[in-house]
């Protein structure tokens, strides 16, 4: 692969490249594993969620970007918008590096909704001369004509007593006192991940530190906390986050980095967080991270939460080599019952559903056949074992979802798949189901799998990458029933670089 200078990596991003990125795009948009029906990169590098909100009748949704190679470079945001989390258009380039605080990149934040602004905090990224970091909370807004503007001042600038990683402002209102917050993710001088709090009055001006966030009976998070995310759900509050540095505990925490939650009680007064149960993996796939819950207010009492359909510091050599990385995942409602968490696909999901590719149900089942390379999936088992092999060849086994009823063991295998990536942190996913499984829903698309297990107990999430020759499905097991659907595509892969090509 090509080895990449600074210079190039921090190439502003310029309308006389047009013709440059065009050619990108049409090289991008050949690929195999490109998506029918999730948010993914139109050229370049996608990173995390950003910025993601309910504002002036659509979702809107904010990525990561760095546009010119599959590098992690001068990174902006780019924006894409739905009418209902399926159907997404690319709307262009929404904020890029052009401020002193930001010189060096457009780091991650959030979305809140006021009136007729759209408020979007972020990280500034600023270097000097000998490349030394200093982070900026800074702030950026989109009125209802979709222009978005840039506010020059710093909403914040470094904290003392942290090392300079301060990002991922998420931003919320508490009407209780009157303050609006923001919550970052930082690493103290003992190279500890926190979570800091700030407030203030007003959203253009007067920030103040609030204090550390305290986690009730927790202390390690690793040596980085990221793209931290408070949300009231129902009569709980959740804590989503993604620390670095966590060793494995069991069956969880096997990525490289991972993405966690707590469910509790919010004590603003004390800062302290008061969980009610241990911190759990928001995701049990290969492949999730920096999940970002919309702020909206079209689902009372629930939460809408998409991420980056990634690790930070992996490697997806397959498309990196095509010029593009990175992908969003389906948006996902998210309650709180009986005091667990539930993720379950977006409500207008269930429209990707085409034409029947594959059904059987019978005693003695086994269903085989070729298998649409974007589908979904439905599997109502039978309480016994069983085994799926998604993306098989005729030669050898795919991506395999098996399910052992003695050990209530729900397990994912990539081994047999020709394009291995980042083994090694292990090419198995293992989940125990107490209860036993119930009903499993599959979202497969090109080079993504989404699993929704016991109606959102569980989701796993993986990227994968078959080859041409990988395109078969097989089945097996006593008395279950399986249906193989077609899939819709509702994802526009336009070649938008600028708003205005978007029509603005």
């Amino acid at each position: 692969m090509k080895e990449w200078t600074r210079e190039e990596r921090y190439r502003d991003l310029k309308k006389e490249d047009l013709p440059e990125l065009k050619t990108l795009h049409d090289q991008v948009r050949q690929s195999r594993w490109r998506c029918d029906y999730h948010v993914q990169t139109v050229t370049g590098l996608m990173g995390d969620t950003n910025g993601f909100s309910w504002f002036n009748g659509r979702w809107h949704l904010f990525y990561q970007w760095f546009a010119y190679g599959a590098v992690h470079g001068l990174k902006g945001w780019y924006h894409t918008s739905s009418p209902d989390l399926l159907h997404w258009k690319n709307e262009g380039s929404a904020i890029a590096a052009s401020l002193p605080y930001d010189n060096k990149g457009v780091f991650s934040g959030s979305g809140y909704a006021e009136g007729d602004i759209l408020y979007l905090p972020y990280t500034g990224n600023h270097r000097d001369e000998n490349w030394v970091r200093t982070p900026y909370q800074m702030l950026a807004y989109m009125t209802k004509d979709g222009v978005i503007h840039k506010q020059e001042e710093p909403l914040y600038g470094p904290v003392d007593g942290y090392t300079e990683h301060q990002r991922d402002p998420k931003m919320f209102y508490r009407k209780e006192d009157g303050y609006y917050y923001f919550m970052i993710g930082v690493q103290n001088t003992d190279k500890k991940g926190k979570f800091l709090l700030m407030r203030s009055k007003e959203i253009r001006r007067g920030w103040e530190v609030a204090g550390e966030l305290k986690i009730r009976g927790y202390d390690d998070f690793g040596f980085m906390v990221e793209c931290p995310d408070l949300e009231r759900v129902g009569d709980d509050w959740l804590l989503l986050f993604s620390p670095q540095g966590l060793e494995p505990q069991g069956d969880e925490f096997h990525n490289i980095y991972n993405n966690t939650y707590f469910i509790g009680k919010m004590d603003f007064e004390n800062l302290e967080f008061i969980p009610n149960g241990p911190f759990r993996e928001l995701d049990r796939g290969f492949d999730f991270y920096a999940a970002q819950c919309a702020g909206q207010n079209v689902y009372p009492d629930k939460a809408v939460m998409t991420a980056w359909f990634g690790v930070s510091d992996y490697t997806y050599p397959p498309t990196a080599e095509e010029g593009y990385s990175g992908l969003q995942t389906m948006a996902r409602i998210l309650t709180i019952e009986n005091g667990e968490l539930r993720q379950r696909p977006c409500e207008a999901a269930q429209e990707l559903k085409g034409h029947k590719a594959l059904h059987k149900e019978s005693s003695d089942f086994e269903l085989e056949g070729e298998m649409p390379a974007s589908s979904v999936i439905d599997v109502i088992p039978s309480g016994k074992s069983f085994n799926l092999d998604l993306y098989r060849s005729e030669k050898h086994s795919g991506f395999t979802v098996s399910y052992d009823a003695d050990t209530c063991y729900l397990t994912i295998d990539k081994s047999a798949l020709e394009n291995q990536i980042n083994t090694d942190y292990g090419t198995e996913r293992k989940v125990r189901l107490e209860k036993g499984l119930k009903e499993m829903q599959i979202f497969a698309d090109h080079s993504s799998i989404e699993i929704f297990v016991n109606d959102g107990e569980y989701v796993l999430s993986s990227r994968i990458f078959p080859n041409a020759s990988e395109c078969f499905f097989e089945a097996k097991g006593e008395g279950m029933e399986a249906v193989v659907y077609r899939a819709e595509k509702t994802v526009e892969d336009d070649f938008v670089i600028f708003p205005e090509q978007a029509g603005k």
